[in-house]
């Protein structure tokens, strides 16, 4: 009767506790403690809210700035087109509330929480986390791909206000004068979040046919940056082209007034161990002056 009483007395409107909650305990040494009970028979635990990935999705609206923080367990992978909030939920398991980070169009995202212990000889999880701004290093590596010239964002290793803000250092970044990657430090599956935002303002420039975009490329351990694959690719979108009547047509490309937007990818990827992953533009028809008054945000850590 005592164990009633005391839930009643919690679940009272106006009643306010200023205290430690102790369940299984007298003797609570945190804000909410929990002790196992000695009962072999009885399962211990604390389950969180359980949602599907598309129900998650349905509540989006209800999180904001105060539910940062927020922890619940997806039980499946959103099945439709996932909103800015749930483009992270691609599995099951316990997701994060981080009602800062950046979706593509404001900020709050669900990020899956890492599974299992971290391989030995590597630096932590491989968490890489940065923001870049303003004019950014672009390395042309003769990285073809996709009918186009790739070229790599220089990773910075450390912060450099105003440009360069590393929220999460990491060992697994090489950055020289002549290339840039991330080194893969375990085999298995990595979740990589990557936003490019450029266009301040309409610029005149000659558009080729082949669209620009964002391209993540990897290549193997010791292998040239030119034998690089693509990982994934996205256009930019929100570009807006309009023809400017009476100019000419110079080479087959045609003159138009361009304001570029952004593009994103966030997904989760198979990598093996040694695998140097590569984050870049590929420019399309557009002049490099274009790319270069810009911002970027990449992060990459390992979820399983």
């Amino acid at each position: 009767m005592k164990n009633y009483f005391f839930m009643l007395y919690f679940l009272v409107p106006g009643n306010m506790v200023y205290s430690q909650v102790g369940i299984n305990t007298t003797d609570p040494q945190a804000t909410l403690h929990v002790e196992r009970r000695t009962d072999q028979t009885k399962p211990d635990g604390i389950i969180p809210p359980r949602f599907t990935g598309d129900e998650l999705k349905a509540k989006s609206n209800a999180y904001g700035t105060l539910q940062d923080g927020a922890i619940v367990y997806v039980t499946e992978a959103v099945t439709g087109s996932p909103d800015p909030k749930t483009v992270g939920v691609l599995s099951r398991g316990l997701f994060v509330y981080d009602a800062n980070m950046n979706n593509g169009s404001g900020t709050g995202m669900w990020k899956v929480l890492p599974e299992g212990t971290n391989t030995p000889n590597v630096t932590g999880d491989g968490s890489y986390a940065t923001r870049v701004r303003g004019t950014l290093s672009l390395l042309n590596l003769g990285i073809n791909l996709l009918g186009s010239t790739a070229q790599t964002i220089a990773l910075p290793t450390a912060t450099a206000l105003p440009n360069a803000d590393v929220d999460i250092t990491s060992g697994q970044i090489t950055t020289t004068s002549t290339d840039s990657y991330y080194t893969v430090p375990s085999s298995g599956i990595y979740q990589i979040h990557y936003t490019y935002r450029t266009g301040q303002g309409l610029r005149l420039e000659l558009l080729a046919a082949n669209r620009p975009g964002l391209i993540i490329t990897k290549t193997a351990s010791g292998a040239a940056a030119t034998t690089a694959t693509t990982i994934d690719y996205r256009y930019f979108g929100g570009i807006s082209l309009v023809a400017l009547s009476g100019l000419p047509i110079v080479g087959g490309l045609t003159l138009t007034n361009l304001a570029l937007t952004q593009g994103q990818i966030s997904h989760i990827y198979q990598f093996t161990a040694g695998d140097r992953i590569r984050f870049g533009i590929v420019t399309g028809g557009l002049a490099a002056g274009v790319l270069t008054d810009s911002s970027a945000e990449i992060s990459i850590y390992k979820i399983k």
